[in-house]
Order: structure tokens, then C-alpha cells, then sequence
């Protein structure tokens, strides 16, 4: 059992560091920090607020050069959008899980042909 075993842990990592070494390096676009109001809720008068800040993930700097020009169109959209949720489409991991695919099927819209991997949340604060 000990030969198998040894046999088997020897060649696990060695896979796993030849897929890592075969992938390209990753980039990030930070996006400015952005604080938004959200539609009030049916009887509720107080106003709600969000403050979002993200980072899109792309495969690697080339696309960092073609999405970087296009920032305030991204930031327009998102805006757009984030105004018409309620603080209640926001609770929960489902509703943040939510948000950050429509964000990333928005960007793409707007950045293509090129292509964001995801849009990843670096703060998240509901007001």
C-alpha cells in the first residue's frame, strides 16, 4: 500500500505545477469606487445606499489596454442598473451572486469584442 501511495502523492503535484505553468497570468482593471442610491422599497420612505467597488478580471494585460478606454462606459452601465435594485434584491449570497453575473453580462456588453472573465467584488456596503 505504501509504494502505491507514495507512487500516487509523487505524481499529483507534478500534474497540478505542469497545468499552472501552461495557463497565462491573469490581469485586473480596478474600478473607481462608486456610491449609488437604490429605489426605495414599496412603504418605505428612507432612502437606501450602496457602495460598490470592484475589479474586472481579464485573461492577460493585452485586454487590460483595450478595456481600460472604456472604464466610464462600464461605470455608466453599472450605475444605470445598480439604481433601479432594491437594498432586498441584495440580501443574501444569492443576491450578491446575482449581481455579480448580471455586472459581468453588462461589461461584456459593453467592452466586446473584447472579454471580462468576472467582475470581483472588493467591497460591497448596503446603507
Amino acid at each position: 500500500g505504501y509504494y502505491f501511495m507514495k507512487k500516487s502523492a509523487s505524481h499529483g503535484p507534478a500534474g497540478a505545477h505542469g497545468e499552472t505553468e501552461a495557463k497565462k497570468p491573469i490581469a485586473f482593471v480596478d474600478m473607481a469606487e462608486m456610491i449609488m442610491n437604490l429605489a426605495t422599497e414599496p412603504g418605505d420612505s428612507r432612502q437606501r445606499f450602496l457602495k460598490l467597488k470592484v475589479a474586472l478580471e481579464v485573461k492577460d494585460s493585452r485586454i487590460v489596454t483595450e478595456v481600460t478606454p472604456l472604464l466610464p462606459r462600464v461605470q455608466d452601465i453599472l450605475q444605470v442598473f445598480v439604481r433601479e435594485l432594491r437594498a432586498s434584491d441584495l440580501e443574501g449570497s444569492g443576491g450578491v451572486y446575482r449581481l455579480r453575473e448580471e455586472l459581468l453580462r453588462r461589461v461584456n456588453l459593453v467592452v466586446a469584442p473584447s472579454r471580462v472573465e468576472a467582475v470581483l467584488f472588493k467591497e460591497v456596503v448596503v446603507q
